[in-house]
Order: C-alpha cells, then sequence, then structure tokens
C-alpha cells in the first residue's frame, strides 16, 4: 500500500494491524484478478484462433473463383472483421504485462499468416482438380494482405492510445 495512504488510515484512527489486514485483502484480490485476466487472455486467444480458421475456411470459395482486387478487398475486409474481434478481445484485458499483449500482437498474425497460407494452397489445388480457369494464387501475397488487414486494427488502436497519453502529459 502506498505511504500516503497508510498515512491517511493512521490518522483516521486505524491501527497497524488493521492497515496490515487490509494491504492481505488488496493483495489476494490483485492476484485473483491477474488469474482471471489470464484465463479471459487465452480464451480470447483461442477464440480469436478459431475465428481466423473459420474466416479462411470462408475464403476457400472467393479464391477459387475471384481474382486480383476483387478477391484482396474480401480478404481485407474478413481479416479487418477478425482483426476488430482481436483488438477488442485483447486490448482491454486488464493485470496484463506488456509482455503478453506483445506475444500475442506476434504471435497471431503469425498463426493468420500461415493458415491463410494453406487455405491458399487447397484452393490452388481446388481450381486444378476442378479444372477451374482461374490463374493460381500467390500464399505469400495473399497472407501479407490478410496478415496486415489483420493486424491494422490493433496498430491503430496502439497509436490512438500513445497520442492520447501524449496529450495527457
Amino acid at each position: 500500500m502506498p505511504l500516503p495512504r497508510k498515512k491517511s488510515l493512521q490518522e483516521k484512527g486505524w491501527t497497524p494491524l488493521e492497515i496490515k489486514r487490509a494491504e492481505a485483502v488488496l493483495e489476494h484480490a490483485k492476484e485473483h484478478d491477474l488469474f482471471f485476466s489470464k484465463i479471459v487472455f487465452w480464451s480470447a486467444l483461442l477464440v480469436i484462433v478459431f475465428a481466423n480458421l473459420a474466416v479462411t475456411l470462408v475464403l476457400i470459395p472467393f479464391l477459387i473463383v475471384l481474382n486480383h482486387w476483387t478477391l484482396y478487398g474480401i480478404i481485407v475486409l474478413l481479416a479487418g472483421m477478425v482483426g476488430f474481434l482481436y483488438n477488442f478481445l485483447i486490448a482491454d484485458i486488464g493485470y496484463l504485462e506488456k509482455k503478453h499483449h506483445r506475444w500475442a500482437s506476434v504471435l497471431v498474425p503469425l498463426v493468420a499468416f500461415a493458415n491463410i497460407a494453406v487455405m491458399v494452397f487447397a484452393a490452388n489445388r481446388f481450381m486444378v482438380d476442378l479444372q477451374v480457369q482461374n490463374a493460381p494464387h500467390d500464399p505469400f501475397v495473399i497472407s501479407l494482405i490478410f496478415g496486415v488487414a489483420f493486424i491494422l486494427p490493433y496498430v491503430l488502436d496502439q497509436l490512438r492510445l500513445l497520442l492520447q497519453r501524449r496529450t495527457e502529459e
């Protein structure tokens, strides 16, 4: 407990034993909050991975039929939606250290990148098997577009928070 708060409680007539008990209760509550925040964090990461998988499965028919700008627009739209979900679930979890947020901001886009690359390979294979007259897609380009659109909401939110902190100072 901060020293000014201890002095304030002493001035109000609290005994050292009462102050020590209050500190213990507050510390115990903080430990529970941290534990539940970690559970929420890992659950949110799991939800994001499954949402990413669902979106990439939805993209397969579009990858088979569409080409270039229309396909890229759909990829940006779907990846942006999952990115906003990611930002919503991850960014506001309290009591987590910066390392958790940094770790998630690296791991989740990498999983999304790898997942979409696998789906592009699968779609290219379907195009060959179905004899669709569409050029195969480059998995790297599609994955890069998806990854950038996916992480963009998180990056924009972090920039907004940085600017907000600077204006408050």
